[in-house]
């Protein structure tokens, strides 16, 4: 079976970010067109749209408030679950995440304070596709990789 691509749906244009936009890469696009899988985890974890902003404040025990002070931990964990029980169940080995968010974030997120200050981590739902060996990449990452293979 072929293995596919996973994107997170608001790179991609679907309006599911806490704001209730989209982060639209279009060089993504093409890719949604050939059949790449969409996930939102915090969409389907429940969360609504738009949502308020969320970082993951604590990582032992693991949590995640909104800047409103909600707890929304058990909401990202089981989005990130979902998400990536849909994307192996569609032999996903790839996937483009948007960068610095609690739950896509790859490398980098936000520090927990509210302060747009980032520093080194994976969101909720990378950490899960890399327990899963799914190879995972930031849009900008991904389009500096094809731009590199051309």
């Amino acid at each position: 079976m072929k293995s596919m691509i996973g994107i997170s749906r608001c790179l991609v244009g679907d309006n599911c970010t806490y704001r209730g936009d989209s982060n639209l890469v279009e060089e993504l696009e093409e890719l949604k067109k050939e059949g790449a899988i969409l996930v939102c985890p915090e969409v389907l974890g429940g969360l609504p749209i738009p949502r308020d902003p969320a970082e993951i404040v604590s990582e032992s025990p693991l949590k995640v408030m909104t800047v409103n002070g909600k707890d929304v931990t058990k909401e990202y964990v089981e989005g990130a679950r979902k998400a990536v029980d849909h994307l192996l169940e569609n032999n996903v080995d790839t996937v483009i995440v948007k960068s610095n968010s609690p739950s896509c974030g790859a490398g980098t997120i936000y520090d927990g304070t509210y302060s747009h200050t980032k520093i080194k981590g994976d969101g909720i739902f990378v950490r899960l596709l890399r327990k899963h060996d799914i190879h995972v990449y930031t849009a900008e990452e991904y389009l500096l990789k094809r731009k590199g293979e051309k």
